[in-house]
C-alpha cells in the first residue's frame, strides 16, 4: 500500500518538480547502467521517503538544492 502511495506521488513529482526531474534525467541518461523509466521512479519513490522522514524530524522545508548537492558530493567522492 504504502509502495502504491509513493509511486503515485513520485510521478507527478518528476513531471513538476525540477530536482526530482533533474534526478530522474540522471538516473535514466546515466553512461553507467541506466536504469528504465519505471526502475527510476521506484529509486526516486525511496528518495521521496527518505526526504519526507528527514523534513518531519528536523520540521524543515524542502531544499531541491541541498538534495543535488548531497547527491554531487557522494558521487564524486565515490569516484
Amino acid at each position: 500500500r504504502l509502495r502504491r502511495i509513493l509511486f503515485l506521488a513520485i510521478r507527478p513529482l518528476v513531471a513538476h518538480n525540477d530536482t526530482f526531474h533533474a534526478l530522474h534525467e540522471e538516473l535514466t541518461k546515466r553512461s553507467d547502467r541506466p536504469l528504465k523509466k519505471t526502475q527510476s521512479l521506484v529509486a526516486l519513490c525511496g528518495k521521496l521517503l527518505k526526504v519526507l522522514f528527514v523534513m518531519g524530524q528536523r520540521e524543515c522545508a524542502f531544499d531541491g538544492a541541498k538534495l543535488l548537492r548531497d547527491r554531487r558530493r557522494s558521487q564524486a567522492q565515490a569516484a
